[in-house]
């Protein structure tokens, strides 16, 4: 069940620019995670805490009846399955895009449980499982844990959508683009730790720049370059000391704006 990491040729060939590079390496860092060095990322204990976790937020859901209990089950599974595709893709990342023997094993305790993520040959990575997260929302939207539910699928929506040029949509329709932009909008950031608010603001702060590239009409264009440019020169204002900035600085001059 080893897997390579996909990078389509159209990708490659969009690395024409040096600001284009920089800013895939920053996406490509956040998407992974930092802990790629070269040792197992997921050892024994690992794999029988994680699958003990599936098990015990499964026989939740399955136990609970009214939607406040059987919310919160969904969301403790919707959790277990983020860690879960962190890891797998950070385990790709540290091992040359192979899965290590504890991944594997991973992978297939949780295909037996049809809880394990799907890896998607057009990305070169897991994708998360999100019934569980959306399901959470509909049963509770207004849930303490909601914020956090929203959050995750955002980013998941995010970074799923591109290989390595995150101007290349893979898997996600210009409309799907518009509406991670509202949704990313009405996050409320005091319901998010700083690390996440800051996160949810540069998916939009460069979805914004993503839909001012790709829309195919001058007018929506010019609205969303606007806004764009707004969203960034915020961002970077607001996190001077972050690679994120810096990327977020060269999305602005790109599109024609100052930092």
């Amino acid at each position: 069940m080893s897997r390579s990491v996909f990078i389509a040729g159209r990708s490659r060939k969009a690395l024409r620019h040096p600001w284009q590079r920089f800013i895939i390496l920053a996406l490509l860092l956040f998407t992974v995670g930092s802990r790629t060095d070269a040792h197992e990322t997921i050892d024994i204990d690992k794999v029988n805490d994680t699958v003990a976790a599936n098990d015990e937020a499964t026989a939740r859901v399955s136990a609970a009846h009214d939607p406040g209990p059987k919310g919160e089950a969904q969301f403790a599974l919707g959790m277990v399955l983020v860690e879960v595709t962190d890891v797998l893709n950070r385990d790709l990342a540290a091992h040359s895009g192979r899965l290590t023997v504890n991944a594997e094993l991973l992978v297939k305790a949780l295909a037996q449980r049809n809880t394990a993520p799907r890896f998607d040959d057009a990305i070169g990575r897991y994708r998360l499982p999100r019934t569980p997260l959306e399901d959470a929302l509909r049963l509770s939207p207004a849930a303490p844990y909601a914020p956090h539910a929203r959050f995750a699928l955002l980013k998941a929506g995010f970074y799923e959508s591109f290989v390595l040029d995150p101007f290349e949509l893979v898997g996600m329709s210009f409309g799907e683009l518009e509406r991670e932009i509202a949704e990313a909008e009405a996050l409320p950031p005091a319901l998010l730790s700083s690390d996440d608010a800051e996160e949810a603001a540069f998916i939009h702060a460069v979805d914004l720049a993503r839909a001012a590239r790709l829309a195919r009409e001058a007018p929506v264009m010019s609205e969303y370059a606007g806004k764009a440019r707004k969203a960034l020169a915020a961002f970077a204002e607001a996190h001077p000391d972050s690679m994120r900035a810096a990327a977020a600085g060269m999305i602005l001059r790109s599109i024609g704006g100052t930092q």
